[in-house]
């Protein structure tokens, strides 16, 4: 399935733009183009019935070399262009992962506009909706606060494809046909435990992420959800999000005394289960 952020991005990103619908249409050559037969293939096959008819009645085709030499040219005239469609979609593979590398910034500014709309319409839903936090208490209030939280909903989908397409974008995934073993870099392996951790969300901290009604609303009033523009950008806000560390005497090790963010807990009653409630550590 298509993410419409990523697609929006990449989208506004010419170069980026460019190279991914060249991508997309030497594919679409590749795809077009009919099964064949190899030259050596076709020569043989002429060849064996030649053979076949000389071993059931004796005959041999005073042309055969002749044949078998047109059928050779032919199938070379279709080794050949599949090879070069073949090529093609290998070499602009390369060329559309270069590109968005080298323009990435520009498609996640894109990315951290979109975050900013979104959230500045999850504010105005929450203005509607007052204290409802569930779709029961939602339906319950009915009118406007329904269609608030539905509006609610489609946004917590938005900001889901919004940071799929920001990882997306900072760790693209292995060059294609690198060396197995050679394409997990150290960087790749590092933006990976960085978005574990809940990092590249908000500005330095860490977060409990979650998709929901509840961390949309609370990412909305925090006032630094962010979406990082490079590696060199995540790694300095992780910088400075982790640098008040202390070593622990009574257990003669480093503690790390960044602060940590988990989005507004709501309780229900008694019996009914609870959600998370917000804590800095």
């Amino acid at each position: 399935m298509i993410n419409p952020e990523l697609a929006a991005a990449v989208g506004t990103v010419p170069d980026i733009e460019r190279t991914e619908r060249l991508l997309d249409e030497a594919k679409k050559r590749l795809r077009e183009h009919p099964h064949g037969t190899t030259p050596d293939a076709a020569r043989d096959e002429v060849i064996n019935a030649a053979v076949g008819a000389f071993q059931a009645d004796g005959s041999w085709p005073s042309d055969l070399g002749k044949r078998a030499a047109k059928a050779y040219t032919a199938a070379l005239e279709w080794e050949a262009e599949r090879i070069a469609r073949k090529r093609a979609v290998e070499s602009t593979e390369l060329l559309a992962y270069d590109t968005r590398q080298a323009y990435s910034a520009d498609a996640l500014e894109h990315l951290g506009t979109r975050l900013d709309e979104v959230l500045s319409d999850a504010r105005k839903a929450a203005e509607t909706l007052g204290d409802v936090r569930s779709a029961d208490a939602a339906i319950k209030a009915g009118g406007a606060v329904v269609e608030a939280w539905g509006r609610l909903q489609g946004l917590v989908d938005d900001l889901a494809n919004i940071r799929a397409a920001q990882w997306a974008l900072l760790d693209p995934g292995p060059r294609p046909r690198s060396i197995v073993g050679d394409d997990d870099t150290d960087e790749r392996r590092q933006l990976r435990e960085w978005r574990r951790q809940g990092y590249g969300e908000v500005r330095n901290s860490r977060v409990d992420v979650a998709t929901t009604e509840a961390y949309l609303l609370w990412l909305a009033n925090v006032g630094t959800a962010y979406v990082p523009t490079s590696y060199g950008d995540l790694e300095a806000d992780v910088t400075a999000a982790t640098e008040p560390i202390a070593y622990d005497d009574s257990t003669e090790r480093v503690v790390d005394y960044s602060p940590r963010v988990t989005p507004e807990r709501t309780y229900k009653p008694l019996g009914t289960g609870r959600d998370p409630r917000p804590f800095v550590d």
